[in-house]
């Protein structure tokens, strides 16, 4: 129960993060918004330093190993769901909403396996 209670300050500045943007966005302040959420990252990161410091186990292999796992079953999952919608998009690009949406879905699905075969020849260099 005490490794719960060491996140609580995370957690509290997370829920402040959500209530400043929130804020921020109906308020037409955007800029407060990149404030917060980059004091917020600052806040976070020192003080997860500051645990690990302390002694404190944040992730060990076995959480690293769910994360890695996650990991590629969201890439999966969305690789597969934009070019599900590729397809259904390519034979409705005669209507101009239709082809912007297709040319977008196709974008990213491109950038996407781009950068992840990117990040696969740096670490097969790398580890």
């Amino acid at each position: 129960m005490k490794e719960k209670k060491v996140l609580l300050p995370a957690l509290l500045a997370v829920v402040a993060l959500g209530w400043v943007v929130g804020w921020a966005t109906s308020s037409e302040k955007s800029e407060f918004a990149l404030v917060a959420f980059a004091l917020t990252a600052i806040f976070v990161n020192l003080y997860f330093s500051y645990l690990e410091k302390k002694g404190f186990i944040l992730e060990d292999e076995r959480t690293l190993r769910i994360n890695e796992i996650a990991s590629r079953r969201t890439l999966q999952i969305t690789s597969l769901g934009l070019a599900v919608a590729l397809l259904l998009l390519s034979g409705k690009t005669s209507d101009p909403k239709m082809e912007g949406a297709f040319i977008t879905v196709g974008l990213v699905l491109a950038v996407m396996l781009t950068l992840h075969l990117l990040f696969r020849h740096y670490y097969s260099r790398v580890m």
